[in-house]
């Protein structure tokens, strides 16, 4: 079984998108090594080929993120 590696982009900084992985690493990500725009918070998942952007995944993370702030606000 291939477990997939998955990085948020953090934030731009000139020609690099400065990621994050699951553990919480940063990495720098030459915009120039993808055929597609990104913006800050996007998701991308590695392929055989590369990188891709992911949507399903960064709604899900969206949405795991707003509930768990609805769960802490609810203990106010």
């Amino acid at each position: 079984m291939t477990v997939e590696e998955y990085w948020s982009v953090d934030r731009l900084e000139g020609e690099t998108a400065v990621c994050q992985d699951d553990g919480g690493a940063l990495h720098l990500l030459p915009l120039d090594q993808l055929d597609f725009v990104v913006q800050e918070s996007d998701v991308l998942r590695r392929t055989e080929s590369g990188w891709a952007l992911d949507p399903e995944e960064k709604k899900r993370r969206q949405q795991r993120a707003e509930a768990l702030l609805r769960r802490l606000e609810g203990r106010r």
